[in-house]
């Protein structure tokens, strides 16, 4: 099928087609934002109309005022920049307010000023920007916002940037404000904003080392955590790297990486007929965003063309691009293993969830990740189709009618080749869980000690479904102790336990519309028990494997 991108042409060549596909993309949501407020696409968000539309305003800025001063779009960005922090205008947007949304667009339009002046420049302009470089941010990332809205004022923010040192971990990891959670914000947030101001760039040559692991071989990011709908701010990261001058990769898979992933996004059917950038992840999808996600939210992932701030013979230019090997990366501080493996991705992961985001539970807990597969976010608890409950135990003490999973991670760590992890569904049910890579297949052991009975539904990875579905279409593919699709499968190496197909509610999957998830069931009395399976993704229908002897002993009796 041709996405809507694809309508545009062929992505073309080097750093002209970068201009190119930038000015595709963003040209449609100037002439949008123009409209102004009432005109902005409809999309549910918890912020009111008027953030809302500012960000559809001020987003394409990263991309705009990275190309610089030559573009034909300057004049209709300054009359509605102008007319929303302009206190007289009916389209007046209201000052920056503490932990409002509008703050988070300051560090756009703050930047755009000091690359742009001539086109930005206003007493009005200049009251907003000093009026945010005074707001108190949430206590995250947001501290930027008021660093980068009084950067072109001279405006230190110096207890901002102390703040945000504090998040640092190790190996170039932060975390998001007090929260023990890592995910983009680390490439597209920490170190982008730190690129754009020229400190602690020692530490993306250790993460680049790391986060080279999260791309697949043909471009595409590994999905995780929040914030999706950014699309390709997830590589970001490659383009600061090189604005920061920090040679952490040759320059020919920096830029590989980089132009990959353009092009891989540039595939995805991911604009609406008029143009404009939707509300999803691979495909339009509001059910999978959080729910601060508006209509011009998308457009944050303009930050992806920093690099056409650099001259034209920058080597992230003039560089080959250079193809990724396979590997596995070991990521203590993103408590993760990384493999990459056949060019495909899977992020074995220990972290737990975000409670405060929609499916946070999905986006931070599961047991994996990958570029093949995605993964997904259920709609509701009541049974396994609407829990979509790939890569990850879900447990039951009611019968079915409700299902928990791991959340909370009470303890986790990278431990040699493997992700350890205990938790606890409720107070009296412990388990500690191992996740083992072994290649396309990986291994699962669960030690579980109970005082309620349980039933048990453990899911392998999601696979796109695009057949019509038949009654007699699954003989074969479930059976005692082995469950598979398409090229999903999991097999129980326990002894007990029932395989089925699970076909979960349509639109869950990040990647995929209709999906079907391979599980494993069972019943556990109250008591100690150890499950074990082995997990399978590949590119084909995995054949069996002899696991005797292959599962390490984890002193589990």
């Amino acid at each position: 099928m041709t996405s809507p991108l694809e309508l545009h042409g062929p992505l073309p060549i080097g750093r002209e087609g970068w201009e190119w596909a930038l000015l595709r993309l963003v040209t449609p949501a100037v002439e949008r934002a123009v409209l102004g407020p009432a005109r902005q696409p409809a999309v549910a968000s918890v912020n009111d109309p008027g953030a809302t539309w500012w960000e559809l305003v001020t987003r394409p800025l990263w991309g705009l005022a990275a190309l610089g001063p030559e573009c034909d779009l300057w004049p209709i960005v300054r009359e509605t920049v102008g007319k929303a922090v302009d206190p007289d205008h009916e389209w007046y947007i209201g000052p920056p307010t503490p932990r409002n949304q509008r703050l988070v667009e300051a560090a756009a339009v703050g930047w755009a000023l000091s690359r742009v002046p001539q086109h930005l420049s206003s007493p009005h302009l200049e009251a907003w920007l000093r009026a945010a470089a005074a707001t108190e941010p949430v206590d995250n990332n947001w501290h930027f916002f008021p660093v980068l809205a009084g950067h072109a004022f001279g405006i230190d923010g110096g207890e901002h940037l102390a703040r945000l040192d504090e998040f640092y971990m190790a190996d170039g990891w932060y975390q998001d404000g007090p929260t023990q959670r890592f995910d983009y914000y680390n490439p597209f947030g920490f170190h982008f904003y730190n690129a754009l101001l020229g400190r602690r760039t020692d530490e993306m040559a250790a993460f680049a080392k790391q986060f080279e692991y999260w791309f697949a071989a043909s471009g595409e990011a590994v999905p995780i955590g929040r914030s999706l709908a950014y699309r390709m701010a997830q590589g970001a990261f490659w383009g600061a790297l090189a604005y920061a001058g920090v040679e952490a990769l040759p320059w020919g898979r920096v830029r590989g990486l980089a132009q990959r992933h353009l092009e891989w996004w540039w595939r995805q059917p991911i604009l609406d007929g008029d143009g404009l950038l939707t509300v999803g992840y691979s495909y339009p999808n509001t059910a999978i965003v959080e729910q601060y996600i508006g209509g011009g939210s998308p457009y944050w992932g303009m930050k992806f063309f920093l690099p056409l701030a650099l001259p034209h013979d920058h080597p992230f230019w003039t560089a080959d691009p250079e193809a990724l090997q396979d590997g596995l990366s070991r990521q203590p501080s993103a408590k993760a293993l990384v493999q990459r493996h056949n060019g495909d991705v899977v992020l074995y992961n220990g972290q737990g969830w975000v409670d405060w985001a929609r499916g946070g539970e999905a986006k931070y807990a599961r047991f994996a990740y990958s570029t093949r597969a995605g993964f997904s976010v259920g709609a509701a608890n009541h049974s396994l189709e609407q829990g979509a409950y790939d890569n990850t135990l879900a447990l039951s003490d009611d019968a079915g009618r409700h299902w928990r999973t791991r959340e909370k991670a009470e303890e986790s760590r990278v431990d040699g080749d493997m992700v350890w992890s205990r938790w606890q569904p409720w107070p009296d049910v412990t388990i500690e869980t191992w996740l083992i890579p072994r290649g396309e297949w990986h291994l699962r052991v669960h030690r579980i000690r109970t005082e309620r009975p349980l039933l048990t539904a453990e899911g392998g990875f999601a696979a796109q479904w695009l057949t019509p579905w038949h009654p007699d279409h699954f003989e074969g593919n479930a059976s005692a102790g082995r469950a598979s699709f398409a090229n999903s499968a999991i097999v129980d190496l326990s002894g007990d336990r029932s395989g089925t197909v699970i076909r979960p509610l349509s639109a869950t999957n990040v990647l995929f519309q209709r999906t079907c998830i391979p599980t494993l069931t069972g019943a556990l009395e109250p008591g100690d028990h150890v499950l074990t399976c082995a997990v399978y993704l590949g590119s084909t229908p995995g054949d069996d494997v002899a696991w005797s002897g292959v599962v390490p002993d984890l002193g589990l009796r």
